[in-house]
């Protein structure tokens, strides 16, 4: 074959030679008007060598070799093909344009499940083309991968389900089911992990509103309150119940404030003292609504203590004016003594002297001794 190639490519050279000398001849003979017939012959003789030389030498084809025709891949999934062709020649696997390293070339492919594959090369160069197909098979690492990524991506696909269930229903239970379907599997995935803290904090903030709902503790619903601000998970439905927790919290305190100032206006009733008094109506001051009827009761003890304080003054000057009547004459200077001490009430142009003000006038106070000495006497309501 090569000695063939050599021969029709000298054949082919010689024509073209001939060719080209002839041709020359042939102008030189139609410049000087010589005869130009064996220019001609000699032309087409050498026209007739090019063709055959041309049809002995034969048309240039592509060496193609694969080292391997079956492969088995590594544990995952990759093999590499490689073999040998002509430098200028295309290479192409399945399709795809391989580069080349002088004459050697090297190819990695991926099986994507446990089906053995075929891979087609061409070569091609100068118009011809050669074919060569190697079998790429799965080794038993590959397929023992294969199987646990697929079992692994089953566990995610129920761990991602059990996960959207608890952040639809956020409970204790489905919580649960995605903590333990989680946990289970073989990698970890940040984003599942996210989402499941997510879910998590739902739960504290749920038992937090559980527990101030349950205690009506003004505490308890700040705690709540707290966490309600950071929630990502059905915040709206949180603020719902906080805010619920909050006008309950508010009505328990009222009741509160009132049954004390209830408790307070009742001590003060039952033992009228400017102690008890002063409580009841700090306590009445206190409500976050008025309350009328508390005000009136307090106003009543506050009149009850004025009036309890009269008749106390009203006792005592009796009691000094009986113990005056009794004192014997030679007491007397003692008894004027404590008359000039003792305080009554007057009226410029009234007979009787008084321990209160008792009816219309205008009352100055004096002391016992001024007042009988004007020749005034006890008034009957004062000093019954």
């Amino acid at each position: 074959k090569e000695m063939k190639k050599v021969m029709g490519m000298f054949i082919f050279f010689i024509g073209f030679l001939t060719m080209v000398v002839s041709g020359i001849f042939f102008i030189l003979g139609l410049i000087k008007k010589k005869p130009l017939r064996n220019k001609i012959v000699i032309f087409m003789g050498g026209f007739l060598l090019l063709i055959g030389g041309a049809l002995l030498t034969p048309a240039a084809t592509p060496e193609l070799h694969v080292d391997e025709a079956e492969l088995v891949t590594n544990e995952q999934g990759e093999a590499a093909i490689t073999g040998q062709t002509n430098p200028e020649a295309q290479l192409t696997i399945n399709g795809v344009e391989v580069s080349l390293a002088d004459e050697t070339f090297s190819y990695t492919v991926q099986l994507e499940d446990e089906e053995e594959q075929e891979f087609t090369l061409q070569a091609s160069m100068g118009g011809s083309t050669k074919e060569e197909v190697v079998t790429v098979k799965p080794s038993r690492a590959f397929l023992a991968n294969l199987q646990a990524e697929r079992q692994e991506q089953a566990a995610l696909e129920k761990a991602e389900t059990a996960l959207a269930l608890a952040e639809t229903q956020p409970n204790q239970k489905n919580y649960d089911e995605a903590v333990t379907l989680i946990h289970a599997l073989s990698k970890t995935y940040e984003d599942l992990a996210t989402r499941l803290a997510v879910v998590e904090e739902h739960l504290a903030i749920g038992k937090a509103l559980d527990t101030a709902e349950a205690s009506l503790e003004r505490r308890d619903f700040d705690q709540a309150k707290e966490l309600v601000a950071q929630a990502i998970l059905n915040k709206e439905t949180f603020e719902g119940r906080l805010s619920t927790v909050e006008t309950k919290i508010s009505e328990k305190e009222a009741e509160a404030l009132v049954a004390e100032a209830v408790q307070a206006v009742e001590a003060a009733e039952a033992e009228p003292t400017k102690d008890t008094l002063a409580r009841a109506k700090d306590a009445v001051a206190r409500l976050k609504t008025p309350d009328e009827e508390l005000a009136a009761r307090t106003k009543t003890v506050a009149q009850t203590i004025t009036a309890n304080e009269q008749a106390a003054a009203q006792a005592k000057a009796e009691e000094e004016r009986q113990a005056a009547a009794a004192v014997p004459e030679q007491s007397q200077p003692v008894a004027a003594s404590n008359q000039a001490q003792t305080s009554v009430l007057v009226t410029p142009t009234g007979s009787k002297y008084h321990t209160r003000k008792c009816g219309n006038g205008t009352y100055t106070p004096a002391t016992l001794a001024e007042a009988q000495s004007r020749g005034l006497t006890p008034c009957a309501k004062c000093f019954p």
